[in-house]
């Protein structure tokens, strides 16, 4: 049996995630790869495109006294 695939609505045999949503292979391969590219992301600048630096965090911190 296959139901539409809740993000581009193309049939999929997949069972349904832990959220009640069927998801085909290909989406499941786009989320994934964008998963990793975030991770080699904050691999190679240290996280400094998502994550403050403890610098950063020390002076915000301050102001909060």
């Amino acid at each position: 049996m296959t139901m539409p695939c809740e993000r581009c609505l193309v049939p999929s045999s997949n069972p349904e995630n832990d959220y009640g949503e069927i998801i085909c292979d290909d989406c499941l391969q786009n989320a994934a790869e964008a998963a990793w590219e975030r991770l080699c992301e904050d691999f190679e600048d240290g996280g400094s495109t998502r994550f403050k630096s403890l610098q950063q965090q020390q002076i915000e911190a301050r102001r909060l006294k």
